[in-house]
């Protein structure tokens, strides 16, 4: 039980950073620096700021919309903070472009990448179990990432 418990605030960790991350932006300020503090105050390693930044990049850039956030101090996760934490927890059990009964249409090469990347500069460990990606998939027909103009699912991601 104590795997949940870790595996919850490292999936609250991640958030932060991709919080840390819109809320920059936002404030049109660079984002890595205010990102690696609070990764460094993890322990994290020294890339994950810039590995995280990048593969929230990557997914904006594949789904052609900016990434909604929550706002910072709710504990519960956006539709699309959800489907970022499922892109983290499937990864290890994905080969780019094949696709599993929980993400149908795969994840592009980069974007498996990228986020096995912020997996190893968070210390994440491999977690046999995508519950995460298949909460956020369940929302629509497959696709966890929905478009906030209430059109459905975006495919490709």
């Amino acid at each position: 039980m104590q795997h949940v418990g870790m595996q919850a605030f490292e999936d609250a960790m991640f958030v932060r950073l991709f919080r840390l991350w819109v809320m920059s932006r936002e404030e049109d300020r660079h984002p890595i620096p205010t990102m690696h503090a609070e990764a460094m105050k993890r322990g994290y390693k020294d890339q994950a700021a810039a590995a995280c930044a990048s593969l929230f990049e990557l997914v904006e850039g594949h789904l052609g919309r900016h990434l909604v956030r929550e706002c910072c101090c709710n504990p519960d996760f956006s539709s699309d903070e959800q489907a970022l934490v499922g892109i983290l927890h499937a990864a290890p059990s994905l080969k780019p472009g094949r696709g599993t009964r929980e993400v149908p249409h795969g994840l592009p090469g980069a974007i498996s990448w990228a986020a096995s990347c912020v997996r190893d500069a968070m210390r994440m460990k491999s977690d046999p179990d995508i519950e995460a990606i298949r909460r956020a998939a369940s929302r629509g027909d497959g696709c966890a990432f929905i478009s906030p103009r209430g059109g459905g699912p975006i495919h490709g991601v």
